[in-house]
């Protein structure tokens, strides 16, 4: 009985291991809801807040394109084709699929760059609306 409850102390720390670390995010999530749109279809509202962000991981969103509005602060994309910065009040669009982030020609925002940005996404029920790539 004591080697029973000896081993399964042991084991616990193993077995609770957070695995959702190690996987790709982006910073500062703040809120995230989904509105069901029917027809199997949902939107996903996202607000996130970050300072010094040089970059995100290298991902794509199999949605029917994401709506990206800064509410705050300043942000860049390069959606457009080339980087562009945006501003408060300013949003960009990033079609369907389109592979991003993890650029090696991400511009760097100066020391103290923060931004509150409010995501839209529409994506089939069910299925992720984020993928990341290694």
């Amino acid at each position: 009985m004591y080697k029973l409850l000896l081993t399964l102390l042991v084991s616990l720390p193993i077995l609770a291991h957070d695995h959702t670390a190690e996987k790709p995010t982006f910073p500062g999530l703040i809120s995230s809801e989904v509105f069901n749109l029917g027809n199997d279809m949902v939107m996903h509202v996202e607000r996130r807040n970050s300072c010094n962000q040089d970059g995100t991981p290298k991902h794509f969103h199999p949605a029917a394109g994401t709506l990206v509005y800064v509410l705050d602060g300043t942000s860049q994309s390069k959606s457009s084709g080339s980087w562009k910065e945006y501003s408060k009040n300013e949003y960009w669009f990033e079609k369907s699929d389109w592979v991003h982030g993890g650029e090696t020609d991400t511009p760097s925002l100066p020391e103290g760059t923060c931004q509150e940005l409010l995501v839209i996404r529409v994506a089939e029920e069910g299925k992720d609306h984020t993928v990341f790539i290694n």
